[in-house]
């Protein structure tokens, strides 16, 4: 249990830091440590193209699943 707490923290961190305007942490930076943390717990995430049709972000997600 202690190592799914540090990761929600972790990512929990990672939002906060995205939001801070003093900060020089990106919402790139904070979306891959989601993602990171997220695959590291077992879970299942997914950093897809931004100019990917919904069709080949379907296609990318079920060829992971396979």
């Amino acid at each position: 249990m202690f190592r799914q707490e540090a990761s929600e923290l972790k990512q929990q961190g990672a939002i906060a830091a995205a939001r801070d305007p003093n900060s020089t942490v990106t919402a790139t930076d904070a979306e891959r440590t989601l993602v990171e943390q997220t695959k590291a717990a077992g879970g299942v995430a997914f950093n897809f193209n931004p100019n990917a049709t919904p069709e080949e972000k379907a296609a990318e997600a079920r060829a992971v699943s396979l």
